[in-house]
């Protein structure tokens, strides 16, 4: 076959596709809301799908393991694969739902009593605070002014939560009308989100019965669309991914709700009080890594401190001890695997996607930014090899290796040496006409 080499072709090729991508462009920059907007719809209409895909994800080890027992038990049958297949997603999924309404049954009415005697108790603790601040600051007129005004503000933003009683009791019909709007928005939310988390748990199942097939499917469309070494590399990647947030994700939720039962023990024999919600925030908190814990000792100390002040100062220690414990026994304990990410990186990965997608950035930041740290390096690696200059790395400050867990000069030669070992298999075994 003939070979075109004709460079007004490859020249009018250039200018296409400058136009194109120009265009495009200009499309995204001035029609940018209506963009936005349609993301926002498409991820709104396939949030049960998420849902679904995330629920599938954090039970899938807990199939595997039912499954692994019905061969154990039933070797050698027909059905054994179908009944451990059944069996798993059903258990999996009737597990998942237990918790889940055991956590409603044992959290929501005593976190809701909670509230209901903290807001009622409230003004009582603000005379108290009051009272002991004009004794404590009585020598610093000019101190006690200032905070005594702050806390006038803060009781002032307070009182507003009354205005819908009054809203409710007047005459005011538009007033009335923009509460049952409220009220009836309020309630669309809700229900919507019932409907997401229902449609969500049938699709995990579905997911949970045919992961095999979905991913023999999506090997199938990646080997047909790239090349088969570089599909090679993505697979990898991929499994690196994987590892990655299934170590992180499922070792954090296990280690959050450890340390949040321990909490409540805690706190019980210590008659703290407010155990309960003080635990669940503990413990919810806990989930987002290094500023996970100061966000949540920060509003349960407060809490503490306005019920008890004087059980503030020996909550916080605790806190401190427990959060000791859990970065030095628990989580390590419960983690499957570590990102081995610097503390700078890690709080990098944190704000950034913490900015991007609020407390969801925050708790998936860190192992996406280590697949992405590690793609980088490899692909560092790689220009680096064929440039000649892997000796450069020698000496390197750069954090330990996210392949092999090395540290420092280790780390860095078991990554060269890793990369280096995968590309010369891939060239190897690649066509020469590639």
């Amino acid at each position: 076959m003939k070979k075109h080499n004709n460079p007004y072709i490859y020249a009018g090729l250039t200018a296409l596709s400058v136009i194109v991508a120009t265009m495009l462009m200009i499309f995204i920059i001035f029609r940018h809301k209506d963009l936005s907007a349609g993301i926002d719809k498409l991820t709104a209409i396939l949030q049960p799908v998420f849902i679904g895909a995330v629920l599938a994800y954090l039970l899938a080890p807990v199939c595997v393991k039912i499954e692994a027992l019905t061969r154990r038990f039933v070797p050698d049958k027909p059905y054994t694969a179908k009944l451990g297949r059944i069996l798993g997603v059903f258990f999996s999924t009737v597990l998942a739902l237990a918790v889940f309404v055991v956590l409603l049954i044992l959290i929501v009415p005593a976190t809701y009593n909670s509230l209901v005697d903290l807001i009622k108790t409230l003004p009582a603790y603000v005379t108290n605070l009051i009272a002991w601040i004009q004794d404590k600051l009585s020598d610093y007129p000019d101190l006690q002014k200032y905070v005594l005004n702050m806390i006038d503000t803060v009781s002032e933003k307070f009182e507003s939560f009354s205005s819908i009683m009054a809203l409710a009791k007047s005459d005011y019909v538009p007033s009335i009308q923009s509460l049952i709007s409220r009220v009836g928005s309020g309630i669309s939310v809700v229900t919507t989100v019932i409907i997401n988390v229902i449609v969500g748990w049938i699709i995990s199942i579905y997911l949970l019965f045919s992961r095999e097939t979905f991913a023999r499917q999506s090997k199938m469309t990646l080997y047909a669309i790239v090349k088969p070494r570089t599909a090679d590399i993505i697979l990898d990647e991929v499994k690196f991914a994987d590892k990655m947030f299934a170590g992180f994700l499922r070792g954090k939720i296990v280690d959050s709700a450890i340390v949040g039962v321990i909490c409540f023990v805690s706190l019980k024999i210590m008659s703290f009080p407010d155990a309960t919600l003080i635990s669940v925030i503990v413990g919810v908190t806990n989930i987002v890594p290094v500023v996970g814990p100061f966000i949540g000792a920060i509003p349960s100390a407060l809490l503490i401190f306005a019920a008890e002040p004087k059980k503030c100062i020996p909550f916080v220690i605790f806190i401190l001890v427990l959060q000791q414990l859990d970065g030095n026994v628990i989580g390590p304990k419960c983690m499957g695997s570590n990102v081995n990410l610097s503390a700078f990186w890690t709080l990098f990965a944190i704000l950034l996607f913490g900015g991007f997608w609020g407390v969801l950035g925050m708790l998936v930041g860190v192992p996406l930014f280590a697949v992405i740290y590690d793609i980088a390096r490899k692909l560092i690696v790689h220009n680096l090899r064929r440039h000649g200059k892997l000796s450069v790395m020698e000496g390197s400050d750069d954090p330990p290796s996210l392949d092999k867990g090395g540290t420092g000069d280790k780390g860095d030669k078991q990554i060269t040496d890793t990369v280096t070992e995968k590309v010369q298999t891939a060239e190897a075994a690649a066509p020469s006409a590639d």
